[in-house]
């Protein structure tokens, strides 16, 4: 055990931080989920170039019309959004000339509302900004108008985050305006209403009210697009601001996730979860995703998303190189530690071996003790709870004994005083010669039912002086609706007056035939209708009445 200790010891010095790593389950599983959907990351930007391609070889027909050009290019500017910005510049530019071209309102319109979010998207915030200024605002559709407000307050959004925190009031307020005139004309169940009315909320710092419009727009979403991505960043920046920083790794992992699937390279979300992980001292896996969302911000090629990874690559990527030193020379310290282990555990193993022998012996003979010493504890132990149960059946013995004795002198006192008091009526009448009055009383039976009346009462008496809970639990002895209901406490009726015998051990029907002065049949007849209203098990009955109360 001091050896083991030893080694956890020296282990724990060497990489102490692992010994109380902390513990997410679910994050763990989407991190694992996030490192193999980037070893697949080809194979998913490589069905979208093929898909995209298929596209593009529809501009080579001949005879093509302007018109289907242009729904051609605005196909490929759907597809290139958040997956190159060059690609994406060059037709948006093209579908804008070929609206132009036609001199269709609507189209052109759809067309400079597109291209000013490109530009923004570019970092050419103001380019944008005066696309979207110099457009009639009176003369845009409902939908043109949403798209027009998304766009304003997107160029808002990159052009804050391209600042990174410097004071720009007169930005945030165009925002919000851009946003507010948003919310007030989108559909209240769409995805834009929640995206938008979501954020309002969590900038209130409403984030009950936030969660619960967005978790309701949440549950409608299918993962591995760009809606569900940007709806799981926005819940990780919610829980960011509630302070739950494992609730905002797992959906930035859930948006992460989504994007890397989706082949949708303007993200955030990786470059965001590595910032976190490597605060968290995960600087390996950091450094792979701060690298991965490098590599995107250069495919993607758009100023603002690679200035922000480039702001942090740096700082991960030293850290990186830091940390594989040291995992080098903990490496080196921990084979020399172990070959130092190593040589004391074999001379361990050695004594311990022989130690073993020793004590095989000893436990060997201790085993024999032991078993000699449970058979004795054994017998004991029967000899004891036999003793008790004798004991025990003593005592009640001799506690009915006392109460039956008090009561029997109780009761031979009252028929003494009455036999008295009898005598002496008697002698009185018969030195008057009232010779008819001592045969009339002599001969009425009103007399001995009033006797055999008293006697059974005070038997009553007696009997659940001694078992007052009798009643109660034999009715638990019997089907619910065929319990006795006892409204004096101290009586008995005839049924459970049999059975109060029978628990006195009285179990011989000619004597309680005597004793009750009822026919055998009539005994024989109220032992078999209790016995029909019992529980279960009727042939046992009796001898479960017997071990009532005790």
């Amino acid at each position: 055990m001091k050896f083991l200790a030893s080694v956890f010891l020296m282990l724990f010095i060497l990489n102490p931080t692992g010994f109380f790593a902390a513990n997410n389950p679910n994050l763990d599983s989407l991190l694992i989920e996030i490192d193999n959907a980037i070893k697949n990351q080809n194979s998913y930007i490589g069905q979208k170039e093929n898909y995209i391609q298929k596209i593009k070889s529809q501009l080579g027909y001949s005879g093509q019309t302007p018109e289907s050009r242009y729904i051609i290019y605005t196909q490929l500017v759907n597809e290139y959004k958040a997956f190159q910005s060059d690609s994406l510049k060059k037709y948006s530019t093209e579908r804008l000339l070929t609206a132009e071209t036609i001199n269709n309102y609507s189209w052109i319109v759809d067309s400079k509302i597109n291209l000013a979010l490109v530009e923004a998207q570019k970092g050419l915030f103001q380019e944008a900004i005066d696309i979207l200024d110099n457009m009639d605002r009176h003369l845009l559709t409902r939908q043109q108008l949403i798209d027009y407000y998304k766009a304003g307050s997107d160029t808002y959004i990159y052009w804050l985050e391209y600042l990174d925190g410097l004071d720009n009031s007169s930005l945030i307020e165009k925002r919000q305006a851009a946003q507010d005139s948003l919310i007030e004309i989108l559909p209240i169940d769409s995805y834009d209403y929640a995206v938008h009315f979501g954020t309002k909320y969590i900038e209130r710092g409403e984030f009950d009210k936030a969660e619960i419009v967005l978790q309701s727009i949440f549950s409608k979403l299918t993962p591995d697009n760009r809606d569900y991505a940007v709806l799981t960043s926005l819940l990780a920046y919610l829980h960011e601001r509630k302070g739950d920083i494992e609730k905002q790794k797992e959906f930035l992992a859930l948006s992460a996730l989504s994007d890397i699937r989706g082949a949708i390279l303007e993200n955030t979300s990786l470059r965001t979860l590595a910032l976190l992980l490597f605060n968290e001292n995960e600087i390996q896996r950091a450094n792979r995703y701060i690298k991965k969302s490098m590599e995107d911000a250069n495919f993607y090629n758009a100023r603002l998303r690679n200035l922000q990874t480039a702001r942090i690559l740096p700082i991960i990527d030293n850290a990186y190189q830091q940390d594989r030193i040291r995992q080098q020379k903990k490496l080196t310290n921990l084979l020399i530690t172990i070959s130092i282990l190593s040589f004391i555990l074999l001379v361990t193993i050695f004594f311990v071996i022989r130690q073993m022998r020793k004590l095989a012996r000893a436990q060997k003979k201790i085993l024999e003790i032991n078993a000699r010493l449970n058979e004795l504890n054994m017998e004991l132990k029967n000899a004891n709870e036999q003793q008790h149960l004798t004991n025990k059946s003593l005592a009640e013995a001799n506690h009915i004994k006392e109460n039956f004795i008090s009561n029997f002198l109780e009761i031979c006192t009252e028929y003494i005083g009455k036999l008295e008091k009898f005598k002496q009526s008697v002698h009185i009448k018969l030195k008057v010669g009232q010779t008819n009055d001592i045969l009339r009383m002599t001969s009425s039976t009103a007399d001995s039912t009033k006797e055999l009346k008293e006697l059974y009462e005070n038997f009553d008496k007696a009997f659940l002086n001694i078992y007052p809970d009798f009643v109660e639990e034999f009715n638990k002895l019997l089907r619910p609706e065929e319990r006795y209901t006892i409204y004096d406490n101290n009586t008995l009726n005839q049924e459970l007056r049999i059975f109060a015998l029978i628990r006195l051990g009285i179990n011989d029907s000619n004597k309680m035939a005597v004793f009750l002065h009822y026919s055998l049949r009539t005994i024989y007849n109220y032992r078999s209708k209790v016995k029909s209203k019992a529980l279960n098990q009727k042939e046992d009955f009796e001898e479960k009445v017997r071990q009532l109360c005790s």
